[in-house]
């Protein structure tokens, strides 16, 4: 029987819950971040749009906009709050009446263990301690939650978040250290993997995957030069995160790479290597947001940039997302292309591109559409509703180009809009907003009104639910 097509919208645990320490919850990195005086902007995570309360007015909506899915993140701290391996019962209990809820309506939970939000006793990702803590968080989700998450996913986008905390660094650590970055990404990797060995000692029918946010690369030339800034782009954006992943082992010349950058790997055990090699996942996630646009390295140190105040007016000459990696590439401009207001390239063949490139590297894989979202300033009438067109448009025009690809061969299995309702868009505040439902922060109940969007995405799956 052919399996169903998953159609819903996607959360994360910080960025919508609220709660941040009610019933025992411990601290993440995240809090500790935001109620610092790092924390320029003094907004905070705290409430948000407080779904721990309103998981069932929430879900119940996703219900009657007709999606069969959910994906959302696990709070590691809700679980495990302390460095004491003790489980916090409430933790658990929260997202047991969650899932109870999802399995009401028929909603199929996909479920992330770490989306941004480590505990405050890690730290970090460089933390030499953080796979064996994560893979003993990991088994105690699996054994607890066994069969009833049919999907889980291990990390939400390594490659950009571990640019956010050590290469843009405006996540904390908020460190500019390419050392740093090549460590993190490497635990990552391991993290993924000895959390799938966990997984597989306990014979569940569900399955294990991991979410992917950087898009394919692309040049404006194909002559020699652009065509190996496109490899470079690939490796450093994508290969060192899907390569583990799905293949269990790094390419040799993305190694000799590295080291040639001046990368010490001394941190490298052949034992986590073993584990990887042995440990790899069933499918992934691939997030779609834009792709990697990129030229020749023609000089400077490092650096990345990204634009957090959203005043662009969409035009070339708006502030926009920039990266050099030195040796290795630089990103481009493609004048043609439209920027949205945080400078990011609205251009959505590039998940075409991206799903055909997976295809092509890795084969079948089931892969998952786990994010695709327009960011906007949305202004709402007296009633709080949305008339959200530009959003429609992205959403629409996203959805053509993966369908296509699912009609050209590609293992696509389902797709979730970023996001569920408005959030806490990190350190972007609440006015950027993704939601297909409104949230009215100045309204003491947190009032939601569905956007345009939702009844438009309503339709939108009635007529595609039997793909």
């Amino acid at each position: 029987m052919k399996d169903k097509f998953l159609w819903g919208s996607a959360t994360a645990a910080y960025q919508c819950e609220g709660a941040w320490d009610e019933d025992g919850k411990g601290p993440s990195i995240w809090d500790d971040y935001c109620h610092s005086t790092a924390n320029l902007t003094g907004i905070t995570g705290d409430v948000s749009c407080d779904h721990y309360h309103h998981f069932k007015e929430d879900i119940k909506m996703m219900a009657e906009g007709n999606q069969n899915t959910y994906r959302f993140s696990i709070s590691w701290s809700r679980i495990l709050p302390k460095d004491d391996h003790v489980v916090n019962e409430a933790g658990f209990r929260f997202y047991d009446e969650l899932i109870d809820e999802c399995e009401k309506y028929g909603i199929v939970p996909n479920v992330t263990l770490v989306h941004y939000d480590l505990p405050d006793y890690i730290g970090t990702w460089t933390n030499p301690k953080v796979s064996d803590e994560f893979a003993y968080y990991a088994s105690v989700v699996f054994k607890h939650f066994g069969n009833r998450i049919p999907l889980y996913a291990t990390i939400n986008e390594p490659s950009h978040n571990t640019a956010c905390c050590y290469l843009i660094g405006n996540y904390p650590p908020n460190e500019h250290n390419m050392q740093h970055f090549v460590e993190c990404a490497y635990n990552m990797a391991v993290c993924t993997a000895k959390a799938i060995r966990e997984f597989r000692k306990l014979n569940l029918n569900s399955t294990i995957g991991v979410v992917h946010a950087s898009g394919a690369s692309e040049s404006l030339a194909d002559t020699p030069k652009y065509l190996e800034a496109i490899k470079y782009s690939n490796m450093f954006h994508n290969d060192w995160v899907l390569d583990p992943a799905i293949k269990g082992y790094y390419e040799d010349e993305l190694i000799e790479k590295v080291k040639s950058s001046g990368i010490d790997l001394s941190f490298v055990k052949k034992e986590d290597l073993e584990i990887i090699k042995d440990n790899t996942v069933d499918w992934i996630g691939q997030n779609a947001y834009d792709r990697n646009l990129v030229k020749p390295y023609t000089g400077g140190e490092t650096t990345a940039t990204v634009n957090n105040r959203g005043d662009n007016d969409g035009t070339s000459k708006s502030a926009r997302e920039s990266k050099i990696i030195k040796g290795w590439f630089e990103v481009d401009r493609d004048e043609n292309v439209p920027l949205n207001k945080w400078g990011r390239e609205v251009y959505p063949r590039q998940i075409y591109n991206t799903l055909l490139r997976i295809k092509d590297r890795y084969g079948n894989i089931p892969i998952w559409i786990t994010e695709n979202g327009h960011g906007q300033y949305d202004i709402a009438d007296e009633n709080g509703y949305v008339e959200d067109n530009e959003r429609i448009e992205f959403l629409n025009n996203y959805l053509q180009w993966i369908l296509k690809a699912k009609e050209d061969g590609v293992n696509v299995r389902g797709y979730y809009v970023w996001s569920t309702m408005d959030l806490y868009s990190w350190i972007n505040g609440y006015k950027k907003r993704y939601g297909l439902v409104r949230v009215d922060y100045e309204d003491g109940n947190l009032k939601r009104t569905p956007k345009k969007s939702f009844y438009w995405y309503k339709d939108f799956i009635t007529k595609y639910k039997d793909i």
